[in-house]
């Protein structure tokens, strides 16, 4: 189908529609193409695989020969090219080629042509003039002229050269079975003047000419006939048809698809909305979870401030009962202390007025046993003279010893003093009794 619809537009491209209708030349509504070459050059080939191409489009496809296309074409064909004991001139063979044309023409070629068939014809006019000019060296005018008699002006829509190499061509001929004709049994140079004669004839009508180089792989050359003839050829019934299907189904096709990218692009439209509305009511999720966080954070601030607020002044109660127990604690102790010191510096006091009452008493014994001694060696003294005087006075004597002794083992008031100030401090240090249970 893309095939067809290709032929269609390269049809159409080359003004095939023109054509069709009735332009310069057109005669008949069927086409009329012609192979043309030398012998060996495979006009056989493509024809065959032409005509099947042409028929697997739809065309009506008829395929012939000149000569012997039609029964008088076949004994004219016999006696040009096989019957050894005619020995034709080059007049005689340019006038049987174009009888035998002229008949082809009139029961094959113009029939077909009438019907709308596509007509495939291995040789025409062209051979001709190739052959009996170019090779016989008749006047190409006049064999051309023949050739137009014989055909009423009916001339090929399209005539494809598959040019060779003479050489070649003989080698290929060479290689097939069968005995040459009379005219592939001609020399090298008679191929050579034909092949310049087809090509000569090519260049003076390149748009009625498809120039093919033979040497080329059938395929290809195929391919090539077929390209020129999809411009040349309007497209069969069947084919506008099918086309008209497909552009039909084509457009169909689009309109689908432009629907479908339509509801694509609306759906797109709709899920983009649906996402930016989503991703809004998301943001505004998230907006009033922050503030209902911000605000959460803020409550929670605030009972902390007040819960710090009221631990801060439980703080400073304790601080303060603490601080006030702590003072009283430290002023009870201050005052135990205080009576320490005081008790220890009445004892320190004691101890030293003790000290000083005993140096004192040291003092006072020590001066008392000098005075002792100075008394005593006195005594002493005054014993020595009492012994020379008479006893009255020892007796005085022994009287001041006795109040010396007495006052000794009696404590002076200062000595008593010191020791009611030793005593206090033991006083002090030993608590009252606070009932007479406790004492």
């Amino acid at each position: 189908m893309v095939g067809k619809l290709r032929a269609l537009r390269s049809w159409r491209a080359a003004g095939g529609s023109e054509r069709a209708e009735g332009g310069p030349g057109r005669q008949y509504p069927g086409w009329f193409i012609a192979l043309e070459g030398g012998d060996g050059a495979g006009k056989s080939t493509q024809l065959a695989a032409v005509a099947d191409w042409l028929r697997g489009r739809g065309y009506a496809v008829v395929t012939t020969r000149e000569p012997g296309a039609t029964p008088l074409g076949s004994v004219l064909r016999n006696l040009v090219l096989h019957a050894e004991e005619h020995k034709l001139g080059a007049r005689a063979e340019a006038l049987l080629f174009a009888a035998d044309r002229a008949d082809h023409m009139e029961t094959v070629v113009r029939p077909a042509l009438e019907r709308g068939a596509v007509v495939l014809t291995d040789r025409h006019v062209d051979s001709s003039v190739a052959y009996q000019s170019g090779g016989r060296g008749l006047a190409a005018d006049e064999v051309a002229a023949l050739s137009t008699f014989a055909t009423e002006g009916v001339r090929p829509d399209l005539v494809v050269l598959l040019d060779l190499d003479p050489a070649v061509a003989r080698a290929r001929r060479e290689e097939r079975t069968g005995e040459a004709d009379k005219l592939e049994a001609e020399t090298a140079e008679f191929h050579e003047r034909v092949r310049a004669t087809f090509l000569a004839r090519a260049k003076a009508e390149p748009d009625r000419y498809l120039v093919l180089d033979a040497n080329q792989a059938p395929r290809i050359l195929t391919g090539a006939i077929q390209d020129r003839l999809d411009q040349l050829l309007p497209p069969t019934a069947e084919e506008i048809a099918k086309a008209a299907q497909r552009a039909a189904e084509i457009e169909a096709a689009v309109a689908r698809e432009q629907e479908f990218r339509a509801a694509q692009a609306e759906a797109e439209r709709v899920r983009r909305e649906a996402e930016e509305q989503a991703s809004r009511e998301q943001q505004e999720r998230e907006l009033a979870e922050r503030q209902a966080a911000e605000q959460e954070r803020l409550r929670l601030a605030k009972e902390r401030a007040a819960a710090s607020e009221i631990a801060e002044r439980a703080r400073a109660e304790r601080e303060w009962a603490e601080a006030t127990r702590l003072s009283e604690d430290e002023k009870r102790e201050s005052e135990r202390l205080a009576q320490e010191r005081r008790a220890e510096a009445e004892r320190d006091a004691l101890r030293r007025r003790e000290h000083e009452l005993a140096m004192r008493q040291a003092e006072a014994r020590a001066k008392e046993r000098a005075r002792l001694a100075a008394a005593a060696a006195k005594a002493a003294a005054d014993r020595a003279g009492r012994l020379e005087s008479p006893a009255p006075k020892s007796e005085r004597l022994k009287g001041s010893e006795a109040d010396r002794a007495e006052r000794l083992e009696s404590p002076t008031p200062e000595a008593e003093r010191l020791e009611s100030a030793t005593r206090e401090p033991e006083r002090l240090e030993s608590p009252a009794p606070e009932s007479e249970e406790e004492s």
